[in-house]
């Protein structure tokens, strides 16, 4: 959506008398200015806990935990954990394929899932999925946002993902589904001068806010001369009740000021969006969340499940190494009047020293502590395995060896103990995933023009050619469904999964020879280098039968 650039003329207002006047804003552009306020207020306050959570999650995962030792080093078996929990998923990174519901739309859906490869392409989003990982695997919540960003593709637009902290995104805390919310809010932390110059008609309006000034903002400062503030991006939806259906809207608003509004046409030049923002009348974020927490929108992370385990190996560490630091040192128990010399007993360069009298044990002693028991190491040793085993990064998943196991069955099963549960996790971000896709398919048929082409090179990298995207028109108000049913499937990367998949592609090869359709060696090497399943499988073959007729 375009904002309306405003009048830049006239010098900086910021310094002028002014300050603090209240923004000439209609009735209707005031209560809403209002009701986001206390809505955030509301929801900033609910969502605290949670919030302060994912904070110590933070910390943990950076090392600076509540718990740690200030003369011991901190382990890190439960980060190792967390980049394993991330990779595994990375591996199993989703990809989205395009099934047709008619017949008819078997092209369009081929197209489809093209076209939906180009624009996750475009974003960045392999980088963006790690980032939504970590964030859900770390916080428990990772955050994706799905827009139409007019600046892409030299100004034409295009359907753009962004990842988005959810420390400082706030969802309705009275639902666990965001979309059944009153609003949603993302925030980003600046500064007044930012905001002015990006908005310049609300030059003079906007001011320091308290939010600023809390949670681990309140340790930045801002540039000489100027004051932080949040900006606001409210998402929320109203129900019409004569198309049945919801109406999305978002306004923003920093510092006490509205900055834009799409219900109301405020600060942007095409005026307001009188049929809602998307036509899909939901908020543009998808949630991957690492597990539920009942009734409550954000899940719980990795590090939730095990922070107490970790502190306790911390614990064990701070023993282990207090005990080496207590026996590194010797300390000597001297009588007074025995006639040593107590500092050249401390000198630890003199390798002689002199004294009156016989036995020297009657008056010095030389104490050392004692070694740790064996059970602080056992037990330290104990709780970094459970921990790893539970959470399915065992020694095998990790690719370490260990154990104490040889028997190719047995590794085998440990290392599908530990993939059984990254599968059960990629299912539920598969979920999500699919949720997003399906945003891109709204927004692309929403958005884009009749008539625009796009060049595509297909998945196979052989078919390129131009695809034209047809935007469907308006019923009753709302843009009709997409025909396409999205699948999604994992795109496995690592070795294991590859040598599998070659081997699936050679039996067929010889299955295919056997049967007098022998697949031709540039078909089999593409496959190879690309991504086998078995529809591109059944491809190639039904490719190669014409030939081999």
């Amino acid at each position: 959506m375009k904002r309306r650039r405003g009048n830049r003329e006239g010098g900086d207002i910021r310094e002028s008398e002014l300050r603090g006047i209240c923004q000439p804003l209609r009735e209707e552009e005031r209560a809403l200015l209002r009701r986001g306020y206390e809505l955030f207020e509301h929801f900033h306050n609910q969502l605290r806990e949670e919030h302060e959570e994912m904070r110590d999650a933070r910390a943990m995962r950076q090392l600076r935990q509540s718990e740690r030792s200030a003369t011991s080093p901190t382990l890190s078996t439960l980060n190792s954990c967390v980049d394993n929990v991330v990779a595994d998923q990375i591996d199993n990174m989703p990809e989205a394929e395009m099934v047709p519901e008619r017949e008819e739309t078997m092209d369009s859906a081929q197209e489809m899932s093209d076209v939906v490869s180009f624009v996750l392409y475009h974003a960045g989003w392999p980088g963006k999925y790690q980032r939504i990982m970590e964030d859900a695997v770390v916080t428990g919540t990772g955050v994706a946002q799905v827009f139409w960003d007019d600046d892409l593709e030299d100004g034409q637009g295009m359907v753009n993902v962004l990842s988005w902290h959810p420390e400082d995104f706030y969802p309705d805390p009275m639902y666990e589904d965001i979309q059944d919310g009153r609003a949603c809010f993302k925030t980003t932390h600046t500064t007044v001068g930012w905001v002015e110059a990006h908005y310049p008609a609300v030059r003079g309006f906007v001011a320091g806010d308290t939010y600023a000034q809390r949670d681990e903002q309140a340790a930045l400062e801002a540039p000489g001369g100027d004051s932080k503030v949040t900006l606001l991006e409210f998402w929320y939806r109203r129900y019409d009740p004569a198309l049945r259906r919801h109406i999305v809207h978002m306004a923003q608003m920093a510092g006490g000021a509205l900055l834009c509004s799409t219900e109301t046409g405020f600060g942007l030049e095409t005026g307001p969006y009188e049929r809602g923002v998307y036509a899909h009348g939901l908020y543009p974020f998808v949630l991957y969340r690492y597990r539920d927490v009942w009734r409550r929108p954000f899940g719980s992370g990795l590090i939730h499940d095990y922070r107490e385990t970790q502190h306790a190996i911390d614990r064990y560490a701070k023993y282990i190494d207090d005990n080496a630091r207590e026996s590194s040192v010797q300390r000597h128990f001297i009588r007074r009047g025995s006639g040593v010399n107590a500092d050249e007993v401390a000198d630890m360069r003199r390798t002689v020293i002199e004294w009156d009298g016989s036995d020297i044990r009657e008056v010095l002693q030389t104490v050392q502590a004692q070694p740790l028991n064996s059970q602080v190491y056992q037990m330290m040793q104990y709780m970094a395995d459970a921990m790893k085993q539970d959470c399915g990064q065992n020694q095998f998943a990790r690719g370490e060896g260990g154990l104490n196991v040889t028997a190719g069955t047995a590794i085998n099963a440990l290392q599908q103990a530990g993939s059984k549960i990254a599968r059960w996790h990629t299912e539920r971000f598969k979920d999500a995933f699919r949720e997003m896709v399906e945003m891109v398919i709204w927004v692309l048929s929403e958005y884009m023009e009749p008539g625009r082409k796009l060049r595509i090179v297909g998945g196979d990298g052989l078919r390129d050619r131009l695809v034209e995207l047809i935007a469907p028109g308006a019923q009753g108000g709302a843009v009709p469904r997409p025909a396409y049913t999205v699948r999604v499937q994992v795109q496995r990367r690592n070795p294991d999964q590859i040598a599998q998949d070659n081997e699936f592609l050679l039996q067929a090869v010889q299955i295919c020879a056997q049967a007098g359709t022998p697949l031709p060696a540039a078909e089999v090497i593409r496959l190879m280098e690309g991504h086998r399943i078995r529809e591109s499988v059944l491809e190639a073959v039904k490719r190669a039968q014409p030939a081999a007729e």
